[in-house]
Formats: C-alpha cells, sequence, structure tokens
C-alpha cells in the first residue's frame, strides 16, 4: 500500500514545536495534525476528547497510565482504557500516512509510524530559561510557576512516549532532525525544516502535494 511522505515533530514544551509545525505545514500547503487527532480519535471512539488529554499530559508518571488502565479492566480480556486511547490514536496516525503528505506534532507518531520508510521525525528543543519565558508570556504565569509547569509538562511527555515505547523521547539518535528554536524565529525555524525534509522526500513530497492540491 502506497504511504505518503509524513513529518513527525517531537517538542519540548515552550519550544515552540506547535507552531513551528503549524508554520511548516501551511508554507508546504499540507495538512497539519495536533489537536485534531484527539477530535478524530473521539468522534471515532466515542471517548471524551479531554480523557485524551489528561492521559497524554497527566502528571507526569506511569503511575496515571497503570491506574487509568484499571479502570478498563471489566473483565479478563477487556483492554485497559489507555491502550484503548492509545490504539484509536495510532490508527488515526497510520490512516493519515495512507492518504495524505502531512505534518504531526506529538502522540507518539514517530515511533507509531516506525515501519513506515516515507517519515522524517524532527524533535525541536530550546534552553529552558527562553522556555520559561515563552510559558510565562503565553499562559500569564509567575516565572517559578512557569518553570514548574515547564518541567512538569515534558516529564508527562516524556512518561507517556516511553510507556509505548522502546525508543525514549528526545533520545537524538531517534530523530533524523534535531532543532533547537532559541534565537529563531518560527517561521525560519518551519524554512529550516522544510529544507531539510525537501531534501530527504525528493520529487516524492512535490509529487504528493501536487496530487492533494489538484
Amino acid at each position: 500500500m502506497k504511504t505518503y511522505p509524513i513529518i513527525t515533530i517531537s517538542r519540548q514544551f515552550g519550544a515552540g514545536g506547535t507552531e513551528i509545525g503549524r508554520r511548516l505545514a501551511r508554507h508546504m500547503g499540507i495538512p497539519f495534525y495536533d489537536n485534531e487527532i484527539i477530535e478524530l480519535a473521539s468522534r471515532e471512539s466515542h471517548f471524551d476528547p479531554k480523557l485524551f488529554r489528561k492521559v497524554e499530559e497527566t502528571t507526569a508518571t506511569n503511575s496515571f497510565l497503570y491506574a487509568i488502565n484499571r479502570l478498563g479492566a471489566g473483565g479478563a480480556y477487556s483492554m485497559p482504557i489507555s491502550d484503548q486511547l492509545y490504539a484509536v490514536q495510532s490508527g488515526i496516525i497510520r490512516t493519515i500516512a495512507d492518504q495524505t503528505p502531512a505534518v504531526i506534532v506529538g502522540r507518539c507518531a514517530d515511533d507509531v509510524l516506525l515501519g513506515y520508510t516515507n517519515t522524517v521525525n524532527i524533535f525541536i528543543q530550546a534552553s529552558v530559561e527562553s522556555r520559561v519565558r515563552r510559558t510565562m508570556e503565553r499562559l500569564t504565569l509567575t516565572e517559578n510557576r512557569a518553570r514548574a509547569y515547564v518541567k512538569q509538562i515534558d516529564k508527562s511527555r516524556a512518561a507517556y512516549h516511553n510507556f509505548y515505547s522502546d525508543h525514549p523521547w528526545g533520545r537524538r539518535e531517534n530523530y533524523h532532525l534535531i532543532l533547537n528554536s532559541d534565537g529563531l524565529d518560527f517561521d525560519t525555524a518551519a524554512g529550516i525544516i522544510e529544507t531539510y525534509a525537501m531534501s530527504v522526500f525528493g520529487s516524492e513530497m512535490a509529487d504528493a502535494i501536487k496530487e492533494i492540491n489538484r
């Protein structure tokens, strides 16, 4: 089966990964998926979108995943709820890769599409200070609260990813390109990723973009 070129973006909280991904998709003329995956998965599974978000970015330990798993353990063969949510999201991500080129942010997409040959996996990082500053501005938090929040969300993302993947979140050898967003505006960062991705995908991405814009 044909699969389309996909750019996955993992990111430290406050490094601008979501906005960079959104601008990258807009520059390239391809679909962008972040929270959109939650909405699609919610419609397919009939689970509340809030539950997907709670599992992904709860306070930082696998103990929550264990606890919520037990909510779904109604019988000897029932699948735990967190596993059901992950399975639904993974199915959505694979369907996207089967249907269109896209930029996908988070959701363990780099691991879900591990067997796909047409993927470029990006990790966006930044200094703690710049991430705290951006979080203070974006969420109107004090410096101490912003610093704690950045640490919490990074820990949560790592815990969620590592719970379902054998490839640790943020480890450099698991990505094709690691970009430090310090000192870069979002459009410049998106342009760097676009240049890299196009050099990898070449005419295949160009042809896929033409196909979806016909």
